[in-house]
């Protein structure tokens, strides 16, 4: 698909003059960089001859005035790109776009290292073809995102990115896993850097999770609870050798065991609600602190053999994450 134009924006955004320049120096931009490969094809025999037989009278007449003085030629478009380079650098000044007054050539490396006149530098004005479109592409005055150009460039662009940005990260993983290897001790890193600042917030969290456990589960199974703690109490006052001496009591054995078997398994039923209740209908964020900083103590105790076993689990979870990391994504999409 071509290349998309709106004029329209260029009305809204009052920047008919500057699109005018940029409009200019792209054309001219273009034709001078068309006439360096053109030079430089001409530098060869075989385009001598191939041109000297086509166009003979060209070919002489370009031959004897133009390519031998192509170095004078090209001054003239160099003299045009610091003519335009000092006025938008005087601009940028003046409007104080960028911190410093200085930080212009810097900014814009590729129009400075473009204007010399010699070898490789020439071909840095095509960086300056593609900065031009993409600003107009940046203000909505063009559309190259349908161009097939632009498509091919942004998937190459992409892959670049992956493939640079996948290496940085590896690299990184790599020192962390070699800090780790010959570093000191991770267990108190971990207990005294991370864990032990954030126990509130752990104890806050363990709060909540047992709170919605106990609404969530003990409710809707409190009768089933309540039969299960029954029957076990039932089975063991049956197989107590006391309880069944009692049971041999004429007449009042029996009921007596009945009473005792509902007494208290009642009992024991309350006081186990009773504790449930409080854990989740009071505050326990102080009780489950204290049990945390407990907890947490006593696992990340100094130990040889933990710091070891911590240390091989974040270097196989590190192993894991650069087995992810190296993983190209850019073969995995279709449209590729």
């Amino acid at each position: 698909m071509a290349v998309q134009i709106h004029p329209e924006k260029i009305r809204e955004k009052h920047q008919l003059l500057p699109l005018l320049v940029d409009g200019f120096m792209l054309a001219l931009i273009s034709f001078n960089l068309l006439w360096i490969f053109f030079d430089a094809l001409f530098a060869t025999a075989l385009i001598q001859q191939f041109l000297g037989g086509l166009l003979p009278t060209f070919s002489h007449w370009y031959g004897d005035a133009i390519h031998p003085n192509f170095a004078v030629y090209d001054l003239i478009f160099v003299s045009i790109y610091l003519l335009e380079l000092g006025i938008r650098w005087t601009i940028a000044i003046v409007q104080k776009t960028h911190h410093r007054w200085f930080f212009y050539p810097f900014i814009h490396w590729y129009d400075v290292l473009g204007c010399i006149p010699i070898g490789s530098f020439r071909w840095l004005r095509l960086l300056r073809v593609v900065s031009i479109a993409m600003r107009l592409q940046r203000q909505g005055i063009i559309n190259l995102r349908d161009t097939y150009l632009y498509k091919v460039l942004r998937k190459y662009y992409n892959i670049l990115v992956e493939e640079l940005s996948d290496r940085v990260v590896i690299n990184v993983l790599d020192g962390v896993q070699d800090e780790l290897r010959t570093g000191n001790p991770v267990t108190e890193k971990i207990h005294e850097e991370v864990l032990m600042p954030r126990r509130e917030l752990i104890a806050h969290w363990l709060s909540q999770q047992v709170n919605t456990a106990l609404e969530s589960v003990y409710g809707p199974n409190r009768a089933a609870l309540y039969s299960y703690l029954n029957r076990v109490i039932a089975e063991a006052i049956e197989g107590d050798s006391h309880v069944s001496s009692l049971h041999k009591i004429p007449m009042l054995g029996a009921p007596v065991t009945e009473a005792l078997k509902e007494t208290v398994g009642e009992v024991v039923y309350r006081v186990f609600d009773r504790v449930i209740s409080d854990i989740s209908n009071t505050d326990s964020d102080e009780l489950i602190l204290e049990l945390s900083d407990g907890v947490l103590a006593n696992l990340m105790a100094p130990s040889e053999e933990m710091s070891a076993n911590i240390q091989q689990v974040l270097l196989d979870a590190i192993d894991v994450i650069k087995a992810s990391v190296s993983v190209q994504q850019w073969k995995l999409r279709e449209e590729w």
